[in-house]
């Protein structure tokens, strides 16, 4: 999601429990799912065990995956914050009423390797171009460099924090152990997407009426390259 910055602070939590559950995982937990190293080059440094997610990057209809149920109650808090933080506006509440509240579209758990890299990139895809992306450190150090636009930080743990997946982000892990993100993708339904005065004034965005947008097929200013 596009937002005026790179980072957005929304809070800290106490990540503890989620911590303690993902340091008695073994390798074999972690070599279940490789969607994003197949789809994704930039993500080969990386492993993930999905907890809400789907294949296809769906906007709706997100599945909840067996995981889900070990881990849910050690991040109930975070999910609770994060609704709290994207709550409609009274003003805005009528419009998105009929397309009911927001919803996390997806959330995992990601390892990006001791010496890792994740390389400059862009969220381009629909769902993940719209959608507020999440980031929870749950296991770190203070050699994880994580830039979006011009900036870089180093995200500290139990940290909640909103990158803008729109601008060029990527990751370094010069520590020497993974870091492990929980990274979620919050939908707000109502939201209306860069373009939509252009192609589609009034209608909310969605896959199928944003589709020459989100291809790019039409000057906008979604992705912008460096702020």
């Amino acid at each position: 999601m596009n937002f005026p910055g790179n980072f957005k602070k929304i809070a800290d939590t106490n990540i503890e429990m989620l911590a303690s559950l993902v340091r008695q995982l073994t390798p074999e937990h972690w070599s279940g799912a490789d969607t994003r190293q197949k789809r994704y080059e930039v993500h080969q440094d990386t492993q993930a065990i999905p907890l809400v997610f789907d294949e296809d990057f769906r906007h709706t209809n997100p599945t909840r995956l067996p995981p889900l149920e070990l881990f849910a109650p050690a991040y109930h808090e975070v999910l609770a914050i994060i609704a709290d933080f994207y709550e409609a506006p009274a003003e805005e509440a009528a419009l998105w009423k009929s397309f009911g509240n927001g919803y996390f579209i997806r959330t995992q758990l990601v390892s990006l390797r001791s010496g890792g890299v994740i390389i400059p990139h862009q969220d381009k895809n629909f769902s993940l171009a719209h959608s507020h992306r999440v980031h929870v450190p749950v296991i770190t150090n203070d050699q994880v460099l994580f830039k979006v636009g011009n900036e870089t930080i180093n995200m500290q743990e139990g940290e909640i924090i909103e990158i803008n997946n729109r601008r060029m982000h990527s990751v370094e892990n010069h520590g020497e152990e993974s870091r492990v993100h929980l990274i979620l993708d919050w939908v707000n339904p109502g939201d209306t997407c860069c373009c939509s005065a252009k192609t589609h004034p009034g209608i909310p965005c969605s896959p199928e009426e944003c589709v020459e947008t989100d291809r790019l097929k039409i000057p906008c200013n979604c992705f912008p390259e460096e702020q």
